[in-house]
């Protein structure tokens, strides 16, 4: 757990965010053309692309056995996504550019449509849809897409629609005309959404929408969905409040102002926020409350880090810290008490899934980005130091196991995958040179990719079983990325071609070990779709047969 997240923001620093999207693995730590214009209709409108044909094209980089999945939508496709259930894809069609200065080179503005991973006739939801993050949700329950028209970049807004996803004959609703911020609610009933600077908040998918409250800037639910927290732009003191779900006419209940980052505790019972603070400059104090909309009170002084534990029960925190220095390590009950202090400098930190103890990086170096790997069992357990020259690391599903990697300077400077097992002596290495790593759903295995060529775009895809029995077993060749399907008996893996800008994708059962080919020429990323990750969903984008597709990732 790192600094807490605020949702997503139509801001300049998400928009930044698109400088590095759609990038390939990088190591491990350290790890749009312009498509042809669909024909007018009858009502002056652009006509749904053809499943059957596709356009023409150069074929510049297109390998010749591109496309050999279901073609779900033809065209010059871009910025796809899957809705949680992989039930329905999104993407953009004839996506450009805007003409703005200082705009990130990846900015598209383009045509939304949605399809069925298992095929349909595409359906058009709207035009100058922007790919910034934030610009288009689906609810949590994929019945809902909400999405941004007319998409403004010198304001960072646009008009809010609402389609329903299993409804094709459904027009969407319009909800707002100047929206810079939407989010559906946890249990996919609500929405709130920031119009003219403001909050309105209503049961999807068309309201009615009651006016909250003026100059906000962006709001999160409590994860029962029953508060929804509210921030205030600058210009009206950066105040934090809260309000009802239930009650939204009642006047918000006002938690402080002058607040940065804050974060919601898993029961939705407490929210914990910075306050600009009055003793050392330029930082911030940590405040704790009880919601809905008690009298706060004051944890720490120049705190930077924080967060809750998946159970609720612990809140840990940086105090002390100085501009240029992260402060030490506090956990204490997520109720508000005295913490016990496990580390000094920590900037990042994660709990276990189970809550029982907390990973962080001891004595943090900013500027190395790295620090000492350590754990603490909770509620009182002595840090271990188990790793040095750590930039990252990350717990696996059942809390026994913490994978990191460790930059070692000799006999040659190499950064290599650790693994500590939970209670042992040490960590063991598992191997040199690791770019990416990960653990398998089930943590039956942790999974690397290294020896990798070609800037790190060809590299072997390799798994530890779990517990340790012998060496690391070499599951694909030349990978540049992959994909783990939910019950984590398959991998959707990429490599980088040598003849264009494109990959081809196979998927591997890590159970028979055989791998299956299933196109060529795609862009990355690619996803599993459909029922039980049945599907591959991806995009060519060059050559004649450039369009949306899927195919069985069955094995």
């Amino acid at each position: 757990m790192m600094r807490p997240r605020l949702g997503r923001l139509l801001g300049a620093g998400l928009m930044a965010s698109l400088m590095v999207a759609g990038t390939g693995c990088k190591k491990g730590e350290d790890s749009g053309a312009k498509g042809n214009a669909p024909a007018a209709t009858a009502s002056g409108g652009s006509a749904p692309p053809s499943r059957a044909s596709a356009p023409s094209s150069s074929g510049r980089g297109a390998p010749a056995g591109a496309g050999q999945g279901l073609l779900l939508a033809a065209g010059r496709a871009a910025d796809l996504r899957l809705t949680s259930d992989g039930r329905f894809a999104t993407y953009l069609l004839n996506g450009q550019k805007p003409r703005l200065d200082g705009v990130p080179p990846q900015m598209l503005l383009g045509e939304l449509f949605v399809v069925a991973v298992e095929g349909g006739e595409p359906r058009k939801l709207g035009d100058s849809v922007t790919n910034v993050p934030g610009g288009l949700l689906f609810s949590a329950d994929s019945k809902h897409a909400l999405y941004l028209t007319g998409y403004n970049p010198a304001s960072q807004s646009g008009s809010l629609n609402v389609a329903v996803l299993d409804d094709a004959k459904a027009e969407p609703a319009v909800l707002g005309t100047a929206v810079s911020y939407m989010l559906p609610s946890p249990d996919g009933t609500k929405l709130a959404f920031v119009d003219g600077g403001k909050l309105k908040l209503g049961p999807l998918p068309s309201g009615p929408f009651v006016d909250v409250a003026a100059e906000v800037s962006t709001a999160q639910f409590t994860s029962d969905s029953k508060t929804l927290l509210l921030k205030r732009r600058l210009s009206a003191a950066g105040g934090l409040a809260a309000v009802s779900v239930e009650k939204p006419e009642e006047a918000p209940r006002k938690l402080a102002d002058q607040v940065g980052d804050y974060a919601v505790s898993p029961d939705g019972q407490r929210v914990a926020f910075q306050v600009r603070s009055e003793s050392v400059r330029g930082l911030y104090d940590l405040y704790l409350a009880e919601l809905p909309g008690q009298k706060p009170k004051r944890l720490a002084v120049a705190a930077q880090a924080f967060g809750f534990s998946p159970d609720g029960k612990w809140l840990a925190r940086s105090e002390n810290g100085k501009p240029d220095v992260p402060g030490d390590l506090y956990v204490g009950p997520a109720s508000g008490g005295p913490g016990r202090k496990v580390g000094e400098r920590v900037e990042i930190f994660s709990f276990s899934p189970d809550s029982q103890a907390v990973g962080f990086l001891d004595r943090y170096d900013v500027t190395a980005r790295a620090g000492l790997m350590a754990v603490a069992s909770l509620p009182d357990g002595a840090p271990k130091r188990v790793g040095d020259r750590v930039p990252n690391f990350v717990w696996g599903s059942d809390a026994r196991y913490v994978a990191f990697l460790s930059r070692f300077l000799k006999p040659e400077y190499s950064v290599d995958l650790m693994l500590y097992p939970l209670g042992a002596e040490k960590a063991e290495k598992v191997h040199r040179g690791v770019f990416g790593y990960g653990f398998m759903p089930g943590n039956g295995q942790v999974v690397f990719r290294a020896n990798c060529i070609r800037n790190g775009r060809a590299c072997d895809f390799k798994a530890l079983e779990l517990p340790q029995k012998a060496d690391p077993q070499t599951w694909l060749q030349g990978i540049f990325s992959y994909k783990l399907s939910a019950d984590g008996q398959r991998v959707l893996a990429t490599s980088a071609r040598m003849d264009s800008d494109t990959y081809d994708i196979a998927v591997y059962d890590a159970k028979t070990q055989a791998r299956k080919p299933l196109d060529q020429g795609v862009q990355v990323p690619v996803y599993f779709g459909g029922k039980d990750d049945s599907r591959a969903v991806y995009i060519i984008s060059q050559g004649p047969k450039a369009g949306v597709y899927s195919v069985s990732a069955l094995p």
